[in-house]
C-alpha cells in the first residue's frame, strides 16, 4: 500500500510541475501607423472584374514595444504574403518572422480574410489567426497560435494591427 501512495504522490508531482512548465503566455502587442511599411508588392489582375492576385513583404519596427511573458521586447517583424481579392475582399495568408532584443525569434504562417469598403480608396479590415511553427534562441521549442484583427492600405502604406499570442515554450 506504501508503494501505491508513493507512486501515486511521484506521478501527481511529476504532472503538477509538468503543467507549471507548460503555462501558457498570452501577450497582445499592436503595431501603429508609421511602423509597418510594405517593402515589396506585386498584383496581378485576372480576366474577372475586380479580382487580382498579390504577393507583399511587409517589415516592423516597433517603436513602443511592451515585454512579454519572458521579459522580452519584439524589435522587429517580417511578413510574407499573398492575397486573392475581388475588390479587395477575400483570402490573404503567409508567413512572420518576429526578431526579439536579445535575438530570439518566432516564427509561423497566417491566414485570414479581409473585407473592403465599396469605396476602395478606404481603409480595410482584416481578421486572421496565426499557428507559431518554432523559432530560435528561448523560443527554440515554442508552439502556439494566436488572433489578430488589423486595418491596412496596400495602397497609402497604412497598416496597423492587434496580435494576441498563446503559447508555450517546451
Amino acid at each position: 500500500m506504501n508503494y501505491l501512495i508513493k507512486t501515486f504522490t511521484s506521478s501527481l508531482m511529476f504532472l503538477l510541475s509538468f503543467s507549471v512548465l507548460s503555462e501558457t503566455c498570452k501577450f497582445t502587442r499592436t503595431s501603429v501607423p508609421g511602423e509597418t511599411k510594405y517593402v515589396e508588392q506585386h498584383s496581378i489582375k485576372t480576366d474577372r472584374n475586380g479580382h487580382a492576385v498579390r504577393i507583399f513583404k511587409t517589415e516592423t519596427t516597433f517603436k513602443e514595444s511592451r515585454k512579454n511573458c519572458d521579459g522580452l521586447k519584439a524589435i522587429s517583424s517580417t511578413t510574407w504574403g499573398f492575397s486573392d481579392y475581388t475588390f479587395k475582399n477575400g483570402k490573404v495568408s503567409g508567413y512572420w518572422t518576429t526578431t526579439y532584443e536579445d535575438g530570439s525569434t518566432m516564427y509561423g504562417t497566417w491566414q485570414g480574410t479581409s473585407q473592403s469598403p465599396i469605396d476602395q480608396s478606404k481603409n480595410s479590415i482584416n481578421i486572421s489567426t496565426q499557428i507559431i511553427a518554432g523559432g530560435t534562441g528561448v523560443y527554440s521549442k515554442v508552439s502556439g497560435y494566436g488572433i489578430s484583427k488589423g486595418e491596412f492600405n496596400p495602397e497609402k502604406g497604412y497598416s496597423k494591427n492587434e496580435l494576441t499570442l498563446f503559447f508555450n515554450k517546451n
